[in-house]
């Protein structure tokens, strides 16, 4: 495609496919050639691997920027957020006197179109109390029994979302205390959540809250295909015009990548990974971390190290520990992966120093996962036998062990790290791993089983063919 397409092509390729879906239920062209254009764009879109071939160049160009703009222009008219936009904007000029009169026009307009199911109900709502005060004290009296009319036939739908609301707030308070405490939640608030989420007549933002928090119960669970019916429900949604925004989309994609790799399947899970990151936003570091997880499980260490390298400033400035941690975590995993074993121990201990108190209060296994794997594979024994014991990770274990998806990672690098340091031999190191098996046994399968021997297999070498017998031996037993 020629040059002079250039800002049409990069158009193309920030398109989302669940846009191109709306887009394609809503085209309305006659003209072959836009249709032309059209067609194109969705099948760039498309989950395909063949290369789609460009209109035909000879279309006046004027006719390219029509599609991108009607596109533009129509995703733009069911985007949430920017709807947001506009009703913190009219909030602040009322309350400032500084309404424009085509402002208020479109105010008056939205108020006859919506009710309780409007995405952002309840900004409208309190807007509209403040633009009642300003109607009223001008004796604006046609326009004032409008807005009255709004505010008295949707109070009581008004209350019920705050107390929705409010209800949110707890429910996140037992999800979270879950994730972080490894408890389990005081209430089962799974069933209560996709009340809220399918319930048609309460504000949208109301049910993407509960769509997030229901997320998060399936991935402390880590049972995501219970929700494979919300997650159709959602595409829907988001076809039909709602729960339509960029940020919205990027988050959905990143949770479509988080529910294949749960399923298993790590190149779809990749696929979406790779939506979710179409555009930087606050959750960037987040979706960028997901995608390398996911991209070292499908053994494609470069395309994980490429992303995270050209993330790190991001990861640098952010306030996310949570993120930031794991970014740095995935970072030492690529590393070691491609063999850079030294590298990965020096990044690892750079940061340690630099970040220790906060690895402790979020993500410590994690990060010592990658970092002792690092030391391992480094060949770096002792040190990393002081350092299990210097940072007290053996206390640490014991209140980590009650956790439902707990691997003994670091007690098994530590009994491999002792046997190469020569401070216990073979039949020892063969018992401890045993034991280490046999109280994990739920642990003791799926990736995390094939992670940890490869690590073994590489530190013991010629050692581990007689050390795989003894153990498959022990856990048959």
């Amino acid at each position: 495609m020629k040059t002079r397409l250039l800002k049409f092509q990069e158009f193309t390729q920030s398109i989302l496919p669940l846009e191109c879906q709306f887009l394609e239920e809503n085209r309305r062209f006659e003209d072959p050639e836009k249709n032309q254009i059209l067609n194109y764009i969705l099948n760039c879109a498309k989950e395909t691997q063949q290369e789609i071939a460009p209109p035909n160049e000879n279309i006046d160009k004027r006719k390219y920027s029509y599609v991108k703009n009607w596109s533009l222009k129509l995703l733009e008219s069911i985007d949430v957020d920017n709807h947001l936009e506009k009703l913190m904007r009219w909030e602040k000029q009322i309350m400032t006197d500084a309404i424009e009169s085509h402002d208020e026009k479109e105010i008056l307009k939205t108020l006859k179109s919506s009710g309780p199911a409007y995405f952002n109900f309840v900004k409208l709502y309190e807007l509209s109390r403040h633009y009642r005060h300003y109607l009223q004290i001008r004796m604006r009296y046609r326009d004032f029994a409008t807005v009255n009319s709004f505010l008295n036939k949707y109070r009581t739908d008004y209350e019920y979302c705050k107390l929705i609301n409010d209800k949110l707030h707890e429910a996140t308070l037992d999800i979270i205390n879950h994730y972080v405490h490894k408890q389990e939640n005081s209430n089962d608030w799974l069933q209560w959540l996709k009340s809220v989420f399918y319930d048609e007549s309460v504000d949208g933002f109301n049910r993407i809250l509960a769509w997030i928090r229901l997320v998060f119960i399936a991935h402390n669970r880590k049972q995501y295909e219970i929700l494979t019916e919300e997650f159709n429900y959602f595409e829907r949604m988001v076809q039909k015009g709602h729960f339509y925004s960029r940020r919205i989309l990027l988050n959905f994609y990143s949770q479509r990548l988080l529910f294949y790799a749960c399923l298993g399947n790590f190149e779809t899970a990749a696929h979406f990974g790779y939506l979710s990151i179409k555009e930087a936003n606050n959750d960037y570091l987040y979706y960028v971390t997901n995608l390398a997880a996911v991209l070292l499980r499908c053994n494609r260490p470069e395309e994980a190290l490429s992303i995270l390298k050209s993330s790190q400033k991001v990861a640098k400035n952010s306030l996310n520990f949570h993120n930031k941690i794991g970014h740095t975590a995935n970072y030492l995993f690529a590393l070691n992966k491609l063999g850079r074993f030294r590298q990965a121990e020096n990044h690892g201990f750079v940061f340690l120093r630099a970040y220790r108190k906060e690895i402790f209060e979020y993500r410590w296994h994690l990060f010592f996962t990658a970092y002792f794997q690092a030391m391992l594979l480094n060949a770096n024994y002792s040190p990393l036998i002081k350092a299990y014991q210097s940072n007290k990770i053996e206390a640490r274990e014991v209140s980590y062990r009650s956790s439902s998806n707990y691997t003994p990672t670091l007690p098994w690098m530590l009994a491999l790290a002792s046997y190469k340091a020569n401070a216990i031999d073979f039949d020892t190191l063969a018992k401890n791993l045993i034991t280490l098996i046999t109280k994990s046994k739920e642990s003791y399968k799926g990736n995390w089983k094939k992670e940890i021997l490869e690590t073994s297999r590489k530190v013991l070498k010629e050692f581990w063919p007689a050390l795989e017998v003894r153990l498959h031996t022990g856990f048959s037993k």
